[in-house]
C-alpha cells in the first residue's frame, strides 16, 4: 500500500521536476483528440493535445503529447503555441516521460464523469463504517460493510439517462461509435452478470459546433431499437445544449431503460437481503444453542 501512496506521488510531482530541472523551448499544437471509451456499462472521456517541438542541435522534430481538461482543450487550437518542457537526456527511452507540456495538469487525466463522482461519494458514505468497525471495534458494523459493497455496486453501476440540454440547439451529427449494453456488472466471469430485459445502446455523436475549430463527441444513451438501424456513419437529427454542446441527444430515441434496470436489480437486491437475514437468524440461534450446551 505504501509503495502505490509513494508511486501516486511521484507520478503527480515528476511534470513539476521536468519543468524544474529540464530544458525549455516553444511548441506548436498540431493535433487535437477527444476520445470516449465504454466499459461496464458506461463512458469515460478524456482530451488530448499533441505539439511538436525542436531541440537546438538535432535536426529532426518531436512531437509530445499529455490529457488537459475540457476547458484547456476547448481553449486551445492548432497552431497555438505552448511551452514544452524536457529533459535531453531522457529522450531515448520508453519508461519515464521526458516531456511536459505547458498546458497539461495532473487532473487533465482524470475523467470526473457520473460513475466516478458516484465512487467517490460512495467511499466517502465508507468512512463511517470502517471508524465504527477498526477504531470503535464493533464487529456487527461487518454487516454494514457487506450491506455498503451491495448498494454501491448497485448504484454505481445502474444505467442513467444523460442530462438534457437546457438551451437546446438542433444539429446534425455523425454516429461515430455505438455499443450495445446487455448486461450489468458484465465481465469475463459470466456467472456474475445480470442480463438486462431492456439492453440499451451508447451512442458517441460527433458533430462541429460553431465557434469550434475540431469536432466535440457528445454521447447520448437510448433504448435498443429505438432507433432502428442504428450505425456507424449515419447523420442523425440532435439537439444540443448551446452552454455545453458535448451534452445532447438523439431526437426521436426512447430512455426508458434505467427504470427496468432498477426493477431488476431491486428484485435481486430484495433476493439477497432474505438471504443475509436468514443468515443471521441461523448464526444468533447458533450462538444461543452453543451457550446453552455450554451451560
Amino acid at each position: 500500500m505504501l509503495m502505490l501512496v509513494i508511486a501516486g506521488i511521484l507520478i503527480v510531482a515528476w511534470p513539476g521536476v521536468v519543468d524544474s530541472i529540464g530544458a525549455s523551448t516553444s511548441g506548436t499544437i498540431v493535433e487535437k483528440h477527444e476520445v470516449v471509451r465504454v466499459f461496464a456499462g458506461d463512458w469515460f472521456r478524456h482530451f488530448e493535445i499533441t505539439a511538436s517541438y525542436s531541440i537546438p542541435g538535432r535536426p529532426m522534430e518531436h512531437r509530445a503529447a499529455c490529457d488537459v481538461t475540457e476547458s484547456t482543450y476547448d481553449s486551445l487550437r492548432q497552431g497555438n503555441t505552448v511551452t514544452v518542457h524536457y529533459i535531453p537526456n531522457l529522450l531515448v527511452q520508453p519508461f519515464v516521460p521526458a516531456t511536459h507540456l505547458s498546458p497539461c495538469t495532473a487532473m487533465g487525466g482524470i475523467s470526473l464523469n457520473t460513475p466516478v463522482r458516484h465512487l467517490g461519494i460512495a467511499l466517502l458514505a465508507l468512512l463511517p463504517i470502517v471508524f465504527l468497525w477498526r477504531v470503535l471495534h464493533i464487529r456487527s458494523a461487518a454487516w454494514l460493510f457487506l450491506a455498503w459493497i451491495g448498494l454501491t455496486l448497485a448504484w454505481v453501476a445502474m444505467p442513467r439517462t444523460e442530462p438534457e440540454p437546457r438551451r437546446r440547439v438542433p444539429a446534425l451529427a455523425t454516429v461515430h461509435h455505438v455499443v450495445t449494453v446487455t448486461k450489468l456488472f458484465e465481465s469475463r466471469n459470466s456467472n456474475r452478470d445480470i442480463p438486462l430485459q431492456h439492453p440499451y445502446q451508447i451512442v458517441e455523436l460527433q458533430f462541429v459546433p460553431p465557434g469550434m475549430d475540431t469536432p466535440v463527441m457528445a454521447v447520448d444513451k437510448v433504448d435498443q431499437n429505438s432507433l432502428p438501424g442504428l450505425q456507424e456513419g449515419q447523420s442523425l437529427p440532435i439537439v444540443y445544449d448551446a452552454g455545453n454542446p458535448r451534452v445532447a441527444r438523439l431526437v426521436g430515441g426512447t430512455r426508458l431503460f434505467p427504470a427496468q434496470a432498477r426493477q431488476t436489480v431491486l428484485s435481486i437486491g430484495i433476493g439477497f437481503a432474505i438471504l443475509a437475514a436468514i443468515g443471521m437468524a441461523f448464526s444468533a440461534f447458533a450462538r444461543t444453542a452453543r451457550r446453552r450446551v455450554g451451560i
